[in-house]
């Protein structure tokens, strides 16, 4: 979710220790959650059109989220194809992000150059989905644009991305049924993704980042509605029921066999974070596939002159729920907030800093905190700094 225009910031986590335990964690986020101020005041069609634009990571799905709320502030209920063709994009999108993480991230831990070769087909693959559905690219627009979908590239588009997925983290994966299977995958394979669970394994670091912080349950949009207007720091500091929560692939697909093993075994721990994303990628063809039964051909939706009203909309990024709410008066946009992953997974009482407290302070505590950021995957840089103390 990095921005434009200098709204990007970032995080800065600060880490105690006190004789050899890590005594307290502290977080910094210069990452601005004021994006409604430039939308404030600017029609709603021109305010969709910027949002994609504010952001260079995970923008389908934040302009999914304005979409979803400007329809529920204007009572336009999109229909199952134009569903199903947003919904495509959201996947697109986290494919790429999963991708990006796995090839240019993740050998910065289990070893091997960034995989820049096996992100490219990937990118290209999901680089051609608006064309195939909205050929105008005007998809964003509430109750949905002109869908054309092409059947043809669509295909062609789910095979490319399917073996560009192969490629990355090898066949078969999504037939993984336990932790046992893990890791004779990881010992079978030899990728980005396999050797970085081997490390993991072989490290003991499968619990390492364990919390009891709990998982967003799937709330519905007037929730967030209700929150995001009554708590001025929701957007900052969201919480379910006075306590912070994390959200994510894990808690996506927390019913999947692999995932349910691996929680029984490391509850939220490294080895389930990393390898839901794996499993969440491994499963995006298919998902793809069943989402193209609903396409058809469909006029651009119809909005009504000057629209008042407000409401909230949803979207799923690779890093967890994103939820926007508008307020238009006139078809003018009064108010806009927004809470997105960063702040429910960074919360200052939240996963990683319950994930670090309490724990000894071995040699490698740097690398073993980056690798649960990278787990956690924030969306603004981030900088570590460990301060030792000795006891009284």
């Amino acid at each position: 979710m990095t921005a434009l225009s200098g709204i990007e910031g970032e995080l800065a986590v600060g880490i105690l220790v006190v004789d050899a335990t890590v005594a307290d964690v502290r977080l910094r986020s210069t990452r601005t959650t004021g994006v409604g101020a430039m939308l404030m005041g600017r029609p709603m069609g021109e305010a969709l059109s910027l949002v994609p634009m504010l952001f260079s990571l995970c923008g389908i799905a934040q302009g999914a989220a304005a979409a979803n709320a400007c329809e529920a502030a204007i009572g336009i209920t999109p229909s199952a194809a134009q569903r199903a063709a947003r919904e495509i994009l959201i996947l697109g999108e986290i494919a790429d992000s999963h991708g990006w993480q796995i090839a240019m991230e993740w050998p910065r831990f289990g070893g091997g150059c960034p995989g820049h070769g096996l992100l490219l087909p990937l990118r290209k693959a999901t680089s051609a989905l608006v064309p195939a559905l909205y050929p105008a690219r005007d998809w964003i627009r509430p109750g949905g644009g002109m869908l054309l979908p092409d059947a043809e590239k669509l295909s062609d588009t789910r095979l490319r991305l399917s073996v560009a997925i192969d490629r990355l983290i090898g066949d078969g994966f999504s037939r993984l049924q336990n932790a046992d299977d893990l890791q004779d995958w990881a010992q079978s394979h030899d990728n980005p993704a396999s050797r970085l669970i081997a490390r993991i394994v072989a490290d003991d670091m499968g619990s390492f980042g364990r919390s009891g912080v709990a998982a967003l349950p799937d709330l519905l949009p007037g929730w967030f509605a209700e929150h995001l207007t009554s708590a001025p720091d929701f957007s900052q500091l969201p919480h379910f029921e006075g306590k912070p929560a994390e959200t994510g692939a894990a808690h996506r697909i927390a019913s999947t066999p692999l995932i349910a093993d691996l929680k029984r075994r490391h509850g939220n721990g490294l080895l389930t974070r990393f390898a839901a994303k794996l499993v969440e990628l491994a499963s995006l063809p298919a998902r793809l596939a069943a989402l193209s039964g609903y396409l058809s051909p469909e006029h651009p939706g119809e909005t009504p002159p000057e629209p008042t009203g407000s409401g909230a909309g949803l979207a799923d990024t690779a890093r967890g729920r994103l939820a926007h709410w508008i307020a238009l008066d006139r078809g003018i946009v009064r108010d806009f907030r927004t809470v997105a992953p960063n702040e429910w997974n960074f919360h200052p009482k939240g996963a990683l800093v319950r994930g670090l407290v309490g724990l000894p302070a071995c040699d490698d505590l740097r690398r073993r905190t980056d690798l649960l950021i990278a787990a956690l995957d924030p969306c603004v840089p981030c900088r570590v700094m460990i301060e030792e103390h000795a006891g009284a």
